[in-house]
């Protein structure tokens, strides 16, 4: 094989986004992966929106487009899935991709219940096929400055509290369709503060619950002490209700709340904007560690797109793909942040530390 044949379900936002880095020509794709964008063409495209997708197709190639997600699946001529639904379809359509011999790139999370995670699991192990989920925040310029100094800190510090308060009538603030604020969005900070912490989860003990909503199934508001099997310690702060503001006018210029900070024998770093911008500190001489920079404003240095990281990722598919690689973002890893955002919730309503 030495070019993907790509079927798109879900003609979003987040699909345009992906899809712009076809054929190489992406200015925010890094260098080494261009040629593996270019190596990736789109044959099928399905969005209950026929519109929707005609115009995707318009804008970005394909052959057909459908409401009817089984044509991509039985189509031969497929050979992976990009998955950019509503939460509650991307453990069956994920399942029924690799059923039918179909690589899956997943939009987060992965699932929503921790039964879709070992379906996922049991499917990928069985069928040996890549699976990748779409974690922006470890393809981030800021994530992976922090990554390269720390790999594995003491003490791990994350924060994921959306401005403002989401609206119940939204799709993703469904406890069915898309879990609320913490699942849906606060995922990715989860993610990054596993992959800046570099360790397995042991326990966590939250309080929170559902302070902005009506709905007593999706909680908004959770505060975590978590523990790791390495010795690490941490906390995981999630939400919605407004705090974006706060950090306008921070030094990197940025009002974004979504931060992980580490924290390592007198040294630390944040990861700030999904992990889009760094900064570093420390309180130990330089002859035992050396800053290798005190901020790094990669969204202003290379723009926005860049800096975050999303036009790597379906590149990055491709590479792995054809190069036979093990993904950057796995199913293990997607069951980890859905596992443990689960688990905050657990602990919230019973008020027991939970283990895993």
């Amino acid at each position: 094989m030495d070019t993907v044949r790509l079927g798109i379900i879900g003609c979003g936002g987040m699909c345009g986004a992906h899809l712009s880095t076809l054929g190489g020509k992406s200015p925010h794709t890094s260098e080494a992966l261009r040629p593996f964008a270019g190596k990736v063409e789109i044959r099928g495209l399905v969005d209950v929106n026929l519109a929707k997708a005609e115009s995707h197709r318009q804008k970005y190639g394909g052959e057909y487009v459908t409401d009817d997600p089984e044509k991509i699946f039985k189509d031969p001529k497929i050979d992976a899935v990009l998955i950019a639904t509503w939460h509650d379809t991307h453990a069956p359509f994920s399942l029924r991709a690799m059923e039918c011999g179909k690589h899956v790139l997943i939009e987060k999370p992965m699932a929503m219940t921790e039964k879709e995670c070992d379906d996922i699991l049991a499917a990928v192990d069985r069928s040996g096929l890549t699976y990748m989920v779409a974690f922006r925040s470890r393809f981030a310029k800021g994530a992976n400055a922090v990554k390269r100094e720390f790999p594995k800190p003491d003490n791990i510090i994350a924060h994921a509290r959306t401005p403002g308060i989401w609206s119940e009538s939204s799709w993703a603030q469904d406890p069915i369709k898309g879990g609320g604020q913490i699942l849906s969005q606060a995922c990715h900070v989860v993610d990054l503060m596993f992959f800046l912490a570099g360790a397995e989860p042991e326990s966590v003990y939250a309080t929170g619950g559902v302070f902005h909503h009506s709905r007593p199934e999706v909680i908004d508001t959770i505060n975590a002490a978590v523990r790791y099997k390495n010795g690490s310690v941490g906390a995981f702060l999630g939400g919605d209700g407004g705090t974006g503001g706060l950090l306008t006018g921070h030094p990197l210029g940025t009002g974004c709340p979504f931060f992980v900070m580490v924290v390592d024998k007198g040294r630390s770093a944040i990861a700030l904007d999904h992990g889009h911008n760094c900064r570093f500190e420390s309180s130990v001489p330089e002859s035992v560690w050396k800053k290798p920079f005190d901020a790094g404003n990669f969204t202003v240095d290379l723009g926005e797109a860049a800096a975050g990281g999303v036009p790597d990722i379906l590149p990055t598919f491709a590479r792995v793909i054809l190069n036979h690689e093990t993904p950057p973002a796995t199913a293990v890893d997607g069951a980890r942040t859905t596992r443990f955002i689960l688990r905050c919730f657990e602990s919230a309503r019973t008020g027991k530390i939970i283990k895993f």
